[in-house]
């Protein structure tokens, strides 16, 4: 068995890093702080995935090959994790849309329903989502004006090409890199990933157009004096580890030097100490510093105006999602 390497402590400082926020945000639901139904749980799904990550790469520290689903687990997760954090940046922006617009439309996901300000109806929401469900990205056909809806099949697609690129070294002799099925896995791996990952730095960097759109108008509506909102001014601070993450990405599925497979990044107890450190300063701290930034938004956005009702059967319930 392998020492408890700095792979290991990496691993093993994130996870204690990532549970503290964890802890923090299942406090927040249980004393209604925040609320299942708001841009949170998106974040949280993030928080949680990542906890999950962290430990299977605690796992595949000690255990090294000898357990390579705890390898590919470590890889598939991470995609995941990346995938929910992209995710859920676009969701902080709808919500700030949502409490602070005329309205409280998103143009991000204009609502649609039998008046302006509505929300869509049951029967519009079962068929849209039918439509996505069996037509996948075509439904955007009919669902042009939803920008949100586009991004997020986009970056669907995205995340099945990245986990598509891990889960293809399954049954791949990690222990024989220059066999020709390992080698030929690698390639097609390294293809998809790179490709994925470049849809994701593509739609980071729209992300930082629509956030730089959203402050200007918001700057224009409030003056000079008035200032930049809180919230918006985090969200563009949250951008610059997001496409650092997102850049690192890319670089890493590309150049066999930084990847996972290249055996060179290996010592006898797992990864090397300067890959560790590549790995978790590029890679993790970064997803990690975006996450408490998201967090901070929480206090930020609480003098924000209520959104607005969705029906009369709610009009006395209190709407203010923090």
């Amino acid at each position: 068995m392998s020492k408890f390497s700095s792979e290991a402590g990496a691993a093993l400082v994130f996870l204690v890093l990532y549970l503290s926020i964890f802890a923090w945000m299942l406090f927040g639901y249980l004393t209604h702080r925040l609320k299942w139904r708001s841009r949170w749980s998106v974040l949280f799904l993030h928080v949680t995935v990542r906890v999950a990550s962290q430990v299977c790469g605690i796992g595949f520290a000690i255990l090294g090959f000898s357990n390579t689903n705890m390898f590919l687990a470590f890889l598939i997760l991470g995609a995941e994790g990346y995938f929910t954090l992209v995710l859920c940046t676009f969701r902080f922006v709808i919500s700030w849309h949502q409490h602070n617009l005329p309205g409280g439309v998103s143009w991000l996901e204009p609502r649609r329903g039998s008046h302006a300000g509505d929300t869509m109806g049951r029967a519009a929401k079962t068929r849209r989502s039918l439509a996505f469900l069996f037509l996948g990205p075509f439904a955007l056909l009919f669902y042009r004006d939803n920008i949100m809806a586009a991004f997020h099949v986009v970056l669907m697609l995205a995340n099945v090409a990245i986990i598509a690129g891990g889960s293809f070294l399954a049954n791949a002799d990690l222990s024989d890199f220059n066999s020709p099925d390992t080698q030929h896995r690698l390639r097609i791996s390294r293809i998809t990933r790179t490709t994925g990952q470049s849809v994701f730095l593509a739609c980071n960097a729209l992300l930082f157009v629509i956030i730089f759109a959203t402050a200007r108008n918001d700057h224009r509506v409030r003056g000079a004096k008035g200032g930049l909102h809180p919230t918006l001014a985090v969200l563009l601070l949250t951008w610059i580890p997001l496409i650092v993450r997102g850049a690192f990405g890319v670089i890493q599925s590309a150049d066999f030097k930084l990847s996972y497979y290249n055996p060179a990044n290996y010592g006898d107890s797992g990864f090397t100490s300067h890959y560790t450190l590549v790995e978790y300063l590029m890679g993790v701290t970064t997803e990690w510093l975006a996450c408490v930034l998201l967090c901070t938004t929480y206090f930020t956005s609480k003098n924000d105006p209520p959104k607005a009702k969705r029906n009369v059967s709610r009009e006395k319930e209190e709407v203010s999602e923090l």
